[in-house]
């Protein structure tokens, strides 16, 4: 008797235990298509730009936009900016730049220039420790991709710095020119990712 009762609760675990893996694997191809299901294609404009990315529909973020002007020598340097932040932790911000200037001028998109935006980006948002640089290539254009940790609080940043095609439109026609994307994040590696991988900038002005 005791030994029929044993080989009963032996095949009841045996069995349960299998429902369990069963419904695993299904959940596990559920949050598969959930995450699929989750990501969706957005737009926003910010100035003379409208950028197109893949966000996750589960993040709700807020957008604002912003614009600023300088001169360094005889070339001006305009400014248009968008800045996603999240609405559940104000510690997450994806901020798009795209920095215009009045002249074409190779040597402002080269290997040096781009590394030293990029270094120099993150030294302002407070980045201390090992910086981690990679040649990328964004949106068809090779760049520069670039992570570290900013102190105290050991969060990462990543900065992404890649030519963007750009024209002037003067009087006395269109005169081609030169413009750098920089694109700053304190999300996640999966949400900067999804973001980097399908980002394109577009000039709509």
């Amino acid at each position: 008797m005791i030994l029929i009762k044993g080989r009963y609760c032996s095949t009841l675990f045996l069995l349960g235990l299998a429902i369990g893996l069963a419904l695993l694997l299904i959940m596990q191809g559920s949050g598969s298509m959930m995450d699929e299901l989750d990501v969706t294609s957005v737009s926003e404009e910010f100035g003379k730009w409208k950028v197109s990315f893949n966000w996750s529909e589960m993040d709700e973020y807020a957008s604002s936009v912003s614009h600023g002007d300088s001169t360094s020598g005889k070339t001006a340097i305009g400014t248009d900016a968008l800045t996603l932040a999240s609405a559940s932790d104000n510690a997450k911000i994806l901020k798009v730049s795209v920095i215009m200037y009045s002249k074409s001028d190779a040597s402002l998109i080269n290997h040096t220039s781009m590394m030293a935006l990029a270094n120099g980006t993150l030294a302002k948002s407070k980045v201390c420790k090992e910086i981690d640089v990679a040649e990328r290539v964004m949106d068809g254009r090779s760049g520069i991709f670039a992570r570290g940790l900013k102190c105290p609080i050991n969060e990462p940043v990543y900065v992404a710095v890649y030519p963007v095609e750009y024209h002037l439109d003067r009087p006395g026609g269109i005169l081609a020119s030169t413009a750098v994307g920089l694109i700053l994040s304190t999300y996640n590696p999966e949400a900067t990712e999804r973001f980097i991988n399908s980002v394109k900038i577009v000039q709509i002005k």
